[in-house]
C-alpha cells in the first residue's frame, strides 16, 4: 500500500469562484457586484478572484456579469448621489451602507474619486458650505388666491431642495426639535419655522426637523 498526503484545496477551481460571484449577485439582486459586497456574502475573497483572474472587472466578465466601472464619475454626480442617502437615513452615511438600494454608487466609487471615504465626506462637506443660486418662487396667479387671504412674494420654492434638507440635517440632526425624538425617512419633516403661509422662506434659517405627529400638529403656528 502507497502512502500519500492529502492535501484539501481551499482555493476553490475557476468554476467554483465564478459561480459563487453569480450566486452572491443573485441573492444581491445586482448585476454590476463590487468586491465590497462579494467579501460580506462570498465564500472566497475578492482579492483571492482577482489574482486567479488579473483583475475584478475580468472576473465579472468571465463570469457574465456586467463591469463595475467606478472612476471617472463627476464628483457633483457622487455629491448628490450622497445627499439623496443622508435625507434617507437622516443622518451621515457609513461606508457600509453605500450600496443598492439605498445608494446608486458603493463606497469604491468614492474612494476612487477622493483617495478614501473620510475625504469623500470632507470634500462634501466643503461642498455644503458653499453658496448656492435659490431658485426663483413660482408665484400664484390672482384667480389661485382668496380675496381674504394675504399674498406673499416669496423669494424661495417651497419644497427645499435636497441639499438644504441635508443642510438642515447636518444642524439638526435626526431628531424632532420638539420632543428630540428621532425620526427617519418618511418620518422626517422639515418644517417652516414661520410658515409658508404667512411668508416665510425656504432657508436653513427658518426651517428645522419636526417628527411626523409635532408638524401635522403645528400646522400654521410659529414656534420653535
Amino acid at each position: 500500500m502507497k502512502f500519500e498526503l492529502n492535501f484539501r484545496n481551499n482555493r476553490g477551481t475557476d468554476q467554483e469562484l465564478l459561480g459563487d460571484m453569480n450566486r452572491v449577485a443573485s441573492k444581491l439582486g445586482v448585476t454590476k457586484l463590487v468586491s465590497r459586497e462579494y467579501d460580506e456574502n462570498g465564500k472566497f475573497s475578492s482579492k483571492q478572484i482577482e489574482k486567479r483572474f488579473g483583475s475584478w472587472n475580468k472576473a465579472l466578465v468571465k463570469a457574465g456579469l456586467e463591469i463595475t466601472v467606478m472612476s471617472n464619475i463627476p464628483k457633483k454626480e457622487l455629491f448628490e448621489n450622497l445627499e439623496e442617502v443622508w435625507v434617507k437615513l437622516g443622518r451621515q452615511p457609513g461606508h457600509r451602507e453605500m450600496k443598492r438600494p439605498l445608494s446608486k454608487y458603493s463606497e469604491r466609487g468614492y474612494v476612487n474619486t477622493f483617495g478614501s471615504w473620510r475625504k469623500a465626506l470632507e470634500a462634501f462637506v466643503e461642498y455644503m458650505n458653499t453658496d448656492v443660486e435659490e431658485l426663483p418662487a413660482i408665484e400664484p396667479t390672482p384667480e389661485a388666491v382668496k380675496e381674504t387671504e394675504a399674498v406673499y412674494k416669496h423669494k424661495t420654492k417651497r419644497e427645499p431642495s435636497l441639499r438644504l434638507k441635508v443642510q438642515v440635517l447636518m444642524r439638526d440632526g435626526n431628531k424632532c426639535r420638539l420632543c428630540g425624538v428621532t425620526v427617519t425617512g418618511d418620518n422626517i419633516h422639515f418644517d417652516h419655522i414661520k410658515p409658508w403661509s404667512k411668508g416665510g422662506e425656504t432657508t436653513l434659517e427658518n426651517l428645522q426637523v419636526l417628527c411626523e405627529e409635532h408638524n401635522l400638529g403645528k400646522g400654521d403656528l410659529e414656534y420653535t
